[in-house]
Protein backbone atom coordinates (compact mmCIF):
# COMPACT_ATOMS: atom_id res chain seq x y z
CA UNK A 1 0.00 0.00 0.00
CA UNK A 2 2.96 2.36 0.78
CA UNK A 3 4.64 1.45 -1.70
CA UNK A 4 1.86 2.14 -4.38
CA UNK A 5 1.13 5.65 -2.46
CA UNK A 6 4.39 6.15 -3.13
CA UNK A 7 4.38 5.53 -6.90
CA UNK A 8 1.38 7.47 -7.36
CA UNK A 9 2.79 10.43 -5.89
CA UNK A 10 5.89 10.63 -7.70
CA UNK A 11 3.56 10.75 -11.00
CA UNK A 12 1.01 13.57 -9.48
CA UNK A 13 3.90 15.90 -7.89
CA UNK A 14 5.94 18.26 -9.97
CA UNK A 15 9.76 17.72 -9.37
CA UNK A 16 11.81 20.23 -7.17
CA UNK A 17 10.74 21.59 -3.67
CA UNK A 18 6.98 20.98 -3.94
CA UNK A 19 7.63 17.53 -4.31
CA UNK A 20 10.24 17.46 -1.49
CA UNK A 21 7.74 19.13 0.54
CA UNK A 22 5.14 16.50 0.33
CA UNK A 23 7.51 13.59 0.88
CA UNK A 24 7.88 15.49 3.87
CA UNK A 25 4.69 15.94 4.48
CA UNK A 26 3.96 11.63 3.63
CA UNK A 27 7.16 10.56 5.73
CA UNK A 28 6.14 12.92 8.77
CA UNK A 29 2.70 11.35 9.08
CA UNK A 30 5.07 7.72 9.66
CA UNK A 31 7.68 8.70 11.62
CA UNK A 32 8.37 7.58 15.33
CA UNK A 33 7.25 9.42 18.26
CA UNK A 34 11.11 10.58 18.88
CA UNK A 35 11.89 11.67 15.19
CA UNK A 36 11.16 14.99 13.51
CA UNK A 37 12.62 15.93 9.65
CA UNK A 38 12.71 18.97 8.00
CA UNK A 39 14.07 20.64 4.55
CA UNK A 40 16.66 23.44 5.23
CA UNK A 41 18.05 25.76 2.38
CA UNK A 42 21.74 25.39 1.84
CA UNK A 43 22.88 28.03 -0.45
CA UNK A 44 19.98 27.35 -2.72
CA UNK A 45 19.59 23.89 -2.46
CA UNK A 46 16.96 21.50 -0.52
CA UNK A 47 19.07 19.40 2.20
CA UNK A 48 17.09 17.48 4.99
CA UNK A 49 17.40 18.01 9.09
CA UNK A 50 16.66 14.96 11.12
CA UNK A 51 16.21 14.94 14.42
CA UNK A 52 16.36 12.24 16.71
CA UNK A 53 15.30 12.44 19.72
CA UNK A 54 17.52 15.79 20.98
CA UNK A 55 20.04 15.69 18.58
CA UNK A 56 19.62 16.83 14.79
CA UNK A 57 22.46 16.22 11.90
CA UNK A 58 21.49 17.43 8.14
CA UNK A 59 22.16 15.48 5.44
CA UNK A 60 21.68 15.88 1.15
CA UNK A 61 20.13 12.48 1.18
CA UNK A 62 16.76 12.21 2.87
CA UNK A 63 16.61 9.76 5.93
CA UNK A 64 13.19 9.09 5.62
CA UNK A 65 13.55 5.56 5.25
CA UNK A 66 16.53 4.57 7.39
CA UNK A 67 16.26 6.88 9.99
CA UNK A 68 14.96 3.92 12.01
CA UNK A 69 19.22 2.50 11.78
CA UNK A 70 19.88 4.81 14.59
CA UNK A 71 17.98 2.35 17.04
CA UNK A 72 18.70 -0.72 15.75
CA UNK A 73 22.28 -0.47 15.85
CA UNK A 74 22.44 0.80 19.49
CA UNK A 75 19.87 -1.53 20.34
CA UNK A 76 22.47 -3.11 22.74
CA UNK A 77 25.02 -0.27 23.32
CA UNK A 78 24.86 3.22 23.13
CA UNK A 79 27.22 5.09 21.93
CA UNK A 80 28.39 8.29 24.61
CA UNK A 81 30.43 10.85 25.51
CA UNK A 82 34.59 10.38 24.91
CA UNK A 83 34.18 6.66 23.27
CA UNK A 84 36.07 5.35 20.22
CA UNK A 85 33.87 4.37 17.42
CA UNK A 86 34.55 2.48 14.07
CA UNK A 87 31.68 2.85 11.40
CA UNK A 88 32.43 0.79 9.16
CA UNK A 89 30.48 0.50 5.91
CA UNK A 90 29.81 4.59 6.28
CA UNK A 91 28.47 4.50 3.19
CA UNK A 92 27.43 8.39 2.73
CA UNK A 93 28.29 9.19 6.54
CA UNK A 94 25.01 9.28 8.05
CA UNK A 95 25.96 7.43 10.96
CA UNK A 96 29.78 8.69 10.72
CA UNK A 97 27.96 12.25 11.54
CA UNK A 98 25.21 10.75 14.11
CA UNK A 99 28.12 9.05 16.07
CA UNK A 100 30.35 12.26 15.78
CA UNK A 101 27.57 14.05 17.77
CA UNK A 102 27.11 11.42 20.39
CA UNK A 103 31.06 11.15 21.03
CA UNK A 104 32.05 14.76 21.39
CA UNK A 105 35.31 16.61 21.23
CA UNK A 106 37.07 14.13 23.21
CA UNK A 107 35.32 10.92 21.07
CA UNK A 108 37.00 10.03 18.10
CA UNK A 109 34.48 8.15 14.64
CA UNK A 110 36.98 6.12 12.20
CA UNK A 111 34.69 5.87 9.24
CA UNK A 112 36.10 3.17 6.88
CA UNK A 113 34.59 3.95 3.23
CA UNK A 114 36.61 2.54 0.51
CA UNK A 115 33.92 3.64 -2.44
CA UNK A 116 35.56 6.76 -3.84
CA UNK A 117 31.91 8.23 -4.64
CA UNK A 118 30.80 7.36 -0.53
CA UNK A 119 33.84 9.28 0.38
CA UNK A 120 32.70 12.46 -1.30
CA UNK A 121 29.28 12.32 -0.11
CA UNK A 122 30.89 11.93 3.55
CA UNK A 123 32.88 14.76 3.14
CA UNK A 124 29.52 16.66 2.05
CA UNK A 125 27.50 15.82 4.28
CA UNK A 126 30.30 16.04 7.46
CA UNK A 127 30.19 20.04 6.19
CA UNK A 128 26.49 20.67 6.38
CA UNK A 129 26.68 20.27 9.97
CA UNK A 130 28.86 23.28 11.08
CA UNK A 131 28.51 21.69 14.68
CA UNK A 132 30.82 19.06 14.60
CA UNK A 133 34.05 18.78 16.19
CA UNK A 134 37.03 17.53 14.05
CA UNK A 135 36.60 13.85 15.05
CA UNK A 136 35.69 11.97 11.86
CA UNK A 137 38.74 10.50 10.44
CA UNK A 138 37.65 8.72 6.58
CA UNK A 139 39.96 5.28 6.15
CA UNK A 140 40.08 4.84 2.11
CA UNK A 141 40.68 0.95 3.48
CA UNK A 142 38.98 -2.31 2.90
CA UNK A 143 38.66 -4.52 6.07
CA UNK A 144 39.53 -7.92 5.62
CA UNK A 145 41.45 -11.18 7.08
CA UNK A 146 44.65 -9.87 5.72
CA UNK A 147 46.92 -7.30 4.38
CA UNK A 148 46.21 -6.98 0.55
CA UNK A 149 44.92 -5.00 -2.40
CA UNK A 150 41.58 -6.92 -3.24
CA UNK A 151 39.33 -6.40 -6.01
CA UNK A 152 36.29 -4.08 -5.15
CA UNK A 153 32.83 -3.37 -6.92
CA UNK A 154 32.86 0.62 -6.52
CA UNK A 155 29.25 1.39 -7.50
CA UNK A 156 28.59 3.91 -5.47
CA UNK A 157 26.09 2.59 -3.63
CA UNK A 158 25.30 0.58 -0.54
CA UNK A 159 25.93 -2.59 -2.63
CA UNK A 160 29.78 -1.35 -3.61
CA UNK A 161 31.15 -4.59 -2.26
CA UNK A 162 34.43 -7.00 -2.21
CA UNK A 163 32.37 -10.13 -2.30
CA UNK A 164 29.82 -9.15 -5.15
CA UNK A 165 31.63 -8.17 -8.62
CA UNK A 166 28.15 -8.30 -11.11
CA UNK A 167 30.52 -6.62 -13.69
CA UNK A 168 34.12 -5.73 -14.57
CA UNK A 169 33.00 -2.58 -15.42
CA UNK A 170 33.22 -0.82 -12.04
CA UNK A 171 35.72 -3.52 -10.62
CA UNK A 172 38.76 -1.93 -9.22
CA UNK A 173 41.80 -2.83 -6.82
CA UNK A 174 41.77 -1.66 -3.02
CA UNK A 175 43.84 -1.59 -0.48
CA UNK A 176 42.42 -3.97 2.28
CA UNK A 177 43.88 -4.59 5.91
CA UNK A 178 43.11 -5.89 8.95
CA UNK A 179 41.68 -4.79 12.27
CA UNK A 180 44.36 -6.03 13.88
CA UNK A 181 47.24 -4.08 11.78
CA UNK A 182 45.36 -1.34 11.86
CA UNK A 183 45.06 -0.74 15.65
CA UNK A 184 48.23 -1.41 15.95
CA UNK A 185 49.52 0.88 13.23
CA UNK A 186 47.53 3.81 14.79
CA UNK A 187 48.05 2.58 18.24
CA UNK A 188 44.67 2.52 19.35
CA UNK A 189 44.17 1.61 23.30
CA UNK A 190 40.86 2.18 23.37
CA UNK A 191 38.03 1.04 20.75
CA UNK A 192 34.26 0.99 22.52
CA UNK A 193 32.15 -0.09 19.55
CA UNK A 194 32.66 -0.86 16.23
CA UNK A 195 29.40 -0.77 13.83
CA UNK A 196 29.96 -2.87 10.99
CA UNK A 197 28.03 -3.53 7.55
CA UNK A 198 30.53 -4.29 4.74
CA UNK A 199 28.46 -6.11 2.31
CA UNK A 200 28.97 -9.67 3.15
CA UNK A 201 33.15 -9.32 3.88
CA UNK A 202 31.95 -9.49 7.89
CA UNK A 203 33.66 -12.35 7.80
CA UNK A 204 36.57 -11.56 6.96
CA UNK A 205 36.91 -8.31 8.79
CA UNK A 206 35.86 -10.24 12.19
CA UNK A 207 38.71 -12.84 11.57
CA UNK A 208 40.90 -9.97 11.19
CA UNK A 209 40.05 -8.71 14.46
CA UNK A 210 40.58 -11.78 16.58
CA UNK A 211 43.79 -9.90 19.03
CA UNK A 212 41.34 -6.56 19.27
CA UNK A 213 38.67 -8.47 20.31
CA UNK A 214 41.22 -9.97 23.22
CA UNK A 215 42.78 -6.58 24.04
CA UNK A 216 40.78 -4.19 23.87
CA UNK A 217 37.11 -5.93 23.75
CA UNK A 218 35.28 -3.70 21.58
CA UNK A 219 31.00 -4.06 21.47
CA UNK A 220 29.67 -5.00 18.02
CA UNK A 221 26.58 -4.28 15.84
CA UNK A 222 26.98 -6.26 12.64
CA UNK A 223 24.40 -6.18 10.14
CA UNK A 224 24.05 -10.59 9.39
CA UNK A 225 21.13 -10.50 6.81
CA UNK A 226 23.53 -10.26 3.83
CA UNK A 227 23.39 -13.98 2.32
CA UNK A 228 27.46 -15.28 1.11
CA UNK A 229 27.37 -18.54 -0.43
CA UNK A 230 23.85 -19.37 -0.34
CA UNK A 231 23.64 -19.02 4.15
CA UNK A 232 22.93 -15.83 5.49
CA UNK A 233 26.13 -14.16 7.77
CA UNK A 234 24.59 -14.15 11.26
CA UNK A 235 25.71 -17.76 11.08
CA UNK A 236 28.82 -17.50 10.58
CA UNK A 237 28.97 -14.53 12.70
CA UNK A 238 27.77 -16.23 15.56
CA UNK A 239 29.85 -19.41 15.06
CA UNK A 240 32.79 -16.87 15.28
CA UNK A 241 32.01 -15.47 18.32
CA UNK A 242 30.89 -18.97 20.04
CA UNK A 243 34.67 -19.71 18.89
CA UNK A 244 35.55 -17.33 21.11
CA UNK A 245 33.86 -17.03 24.05
CA UNK A 246 32.72 -13.73 23.47
CA UNK A 247 28.91 -12.55 24.52
CA UNK A 248 26.46 -12.64 21.40
CA UNK A 249 22.92 -12.31 20.18
CA UNK A 250 21.06 -11.78 16.66
CA UNK A 251 18.26 -9.89 16.79
CA UNK A 252 15.60 -9.20 13.83
CA UNK A 253 13.89 -5.94 13.20
CA UNK A 254 11.52 -4.94 10.52
CA UNK A 255 11.55 -7.25 7.23
CA UNK A 256 14.66 -8.66 6.86
CA UNK A 257 17.09 -6.63 8.78
CA UNK A 258 19.37 -8.97 10.86
CA UNK A 259 22.50 -7.56 13.25
CA UNK A 260 24.14 -9.55 15.42
CA UNK A 261 25.10 -7.93 18.70
CA UNK A 262 28.39 -9.06 20.63
CA UNK A 263 31.00 -7.58 23.22
CA UNK A 264 30.67 -7.34 27.11
CA UNK A 265 28.03 -4.73 27.42
CA UNK A 266 25.77 -8.39 27.02
CA UNK A 267 27.30 -9.57 30.22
Amino acid sequence: MKKAFKKILSHLVPKGNAKERMKLFYYSLLKSKNVAFDLVDHNGNVTYKTTFYTLSLVTHEALYPIVDDFNYYQHCYKVKSDDVVIDAGANCGHLSVFFSKLVGQNGKVFAFEPDKFNIERIQKNRSLNEDLTDNIAIEDLLLWDKNEWIDFYEAGTVGSSAVWMPDAEHCVKKQAVTIDSWVKDKAITKLDFIKMDIEGAEIEALDGCVETIKTLKPNFAIASYHIVNGEKTHIKVEAFFKAMDYPYKTVRFRGNEIITFAGPNLK
